[in-house]
């Protein structure tokens, strides 16, 4: 199978998703695990709109005053990250997603108390392939990053294997969520 094919594959299973269930089922399970009790900043992502909804977890990192920094898209190969104060802040972005208005400066992950990434994929593989869209971002940016990770799949998009690039990002099991819990 190739990327494109495996594109197509995750994006249909996507059609089928309750958004607000699998994202509810993903905000329980990731509430409970030791990653997120302990960490001070969140990294996470507004959803788009085939993606599960991730809204119950920003609102919750702000109410039990963890820093929350979203991405913010700055050209078709980068993005930075942005310290979110409040969800009304958000705006329309890139690609029509949710993200911290320009005005609000850039902030570095590494600079912050006990990194937690919460990272979106199109698919993931069992043996921890990460399928994203086709941009790099998060590659690019996993390459460097040194805290907890965890990676956001609804159970439908986990694949027993998926095509993988030398640059791809990889993931443990136990770093897999889904609405059901880890792979692990």
């Amino acid at each position: 199978m190739t990327k494109h094919e495996a594109r197509a594959w995750a994006k249909a299973r996507r059609v089928e998703l309750d958004r607000q269930t699998v994202g509810r089922g993903m905000a329980e399970m990731l509430f409970a695990m030791p990653q997120w009790q302990s960490a001070d900043t969140v990294l996470a992502f507004a959803a788009m709109p085939d993606e599960p909804d991730t809204d119950l977890i920003l609102r919750r990192a702000l109410a039990e005053g963890k820093r929350l920094l979203l991405p913010r898209v700055l050209t078709r190969t980068e993005m930075d990250w942005v310290e979110i104060p409040d969800l009304s802040l958000l705006r329309p972005g890139a690609y029509g997603i949710s993200e911290p208005p320009v005005g609000l400066p850039a902030a570095d992950p590494a600079g912050y108390a006990a990194p937690l990434a919460l990272v979106p994929c199109l698919a993931a593989s069992r043996d921890g392939v990460r399928l994203g869209r086709g941009g790099g971002y998060y590659d690019r940016f996993l390459a460097h990053y040194k805290g907890e990770r965890l990676l956001l799949c609804p159970e439908a998009a986990v694949a027993d294997t998926l095509p993988c690039d030398a640059w791809d990002a990889r993931f443990a099991p136990e770093e897999i969520l889904t609405e059901k819990g880890t792979l692990l």
